[in-house]
């Protein structure tokens, strides 16, 4: 009993001490708490006929009738595809930009010059998504300035291209902007696992002759391997997730691509059915909760690391 009251008076004694840090943290729980855990019993509906006239508790109760039915839609096998597709395509171009961005970045030795080409690195984490399609609408619009830098070396006959409207053209575009808006957040996490890594090691490596690339293979990688696993498993449960503001605000009349999120916006939130949307998001929740929990135990039986 001494040992829990000891505990206790530990923790308080410390609450106590960082409270104004505690204080900095309340609106982060709050907006945690009112975003990511008020809606939970919402995932109820996808069991439910929901009537909004009704409410939760006076809708009736239908099973797995609309967690069924979600394969039974037209667009869904498509869109599960697409969605597969361009998820694997964005951890395999994205994961490794911001290492590779954090390895070059560290080894600039202008301090000016280092904190500039960060700063520019990061600050398009900070536009909301729609921004980012609005920047590239207008970049690339008929007459926006790329089509006006074609005319203007290929001369006044060269035909104004719609770069929007290509079909092929599509996935590279949410691919080239996912890594330009997220790059520089991931090399944030990366730099200060490297700054963490014991400055004695290169040290010896050099007076042993290697090179930075055989410091980089032999000593920061293995360095950062732990974060480097951890950021991957979290982006592995989001395998069967898409970025649903890209990927709607890119669609155009000319585009035929629908994801996973925006068959949900098209069936279920648009036509009203909220029974068939929330079945589709507790099924996608459970489908990354099971991915992300098998990528852990992998991780943890192949490399001992893992998030829990």
């Amino acid at each position: 009993m001494p040992i829990v009251e000891t505990a206790r008076a530990k923790t308080w004694r410390l609450m106590k001490k960082n409270k104004w840090i505690y204080l900095l943290m309340l609106p982060s729980i709050a907006l945690t708490f009112v975003f990511a855990y008020l809606p939970m019993p919402g995932i109820l509906t996808s069991f439910q006929d929901y009537n909004m006239f009704k409410g939760m508790m006076k809708s009736p109760w239908v099973g797995l009738k609309h967690i069924r039915a979600i394969f039974e839609l037209p667009l869904m096998w498509g869109s599960i595809l697409n969605t597969l597709k361009l998820s694997l395509l964005t951890i395999l171009v994205s994961f490794p930009a911001p290492i590779i961005l954090a390895l070059l970045i560290n080894e600039l030795k202008n301090g000016i010059f280092k904190r500039t080409i960060q700063t520019l690195s990061y600050l398009p984490y900070f536009l909301s998504w729609i921004a980012v399609v609005g920047i590239t609408y207008s970049f690339f619009d008929v007459y926006g300035p790329i089509n006006d830098l074609r005319v203007a070396i290929l001369g006044q006959d060269a035909q104004r291209l719609m770069f929007l409207s290509e079909q092929k053209l599509f996935i590279p575009f949410l691919l080239i902007l996912t890594v330009w808006k997220e790059v520089g957040f991931g090399t944030i996490v990366y730099l200060a696992a490297i700054t963490s890594i014991d400055p004695s090691l290169y040290e010896a490596a050099y007076i042993d002759g290697a090179n930075r690339l055989k410091m980089h293979f032999y000593i920061t990688l293995p360095g950062i391997k732990s974060t480097a696993i951890i950021l991957l498993i979290f982006t592995m449960g989001n395998l069967f997730g898409s970025n649903f503001e890209l990927v709607y605000g890119m669609q155009n009349a000319f585009i035929n691509f629908d994801v996973i999120s925006t068959v949900v916006f098209s069936s279920g939130v648009q036509q009203g059915n909220y029974s068939a949307a929330a079945a589709i998001g507790f099924t996608q929740g459970l489908v990354a909760f099971i991915l992300t929990f098998t990528v852990n135990q992998i991780s943890k039986k192949v490399s001992q690391i893992s998030i829990w």
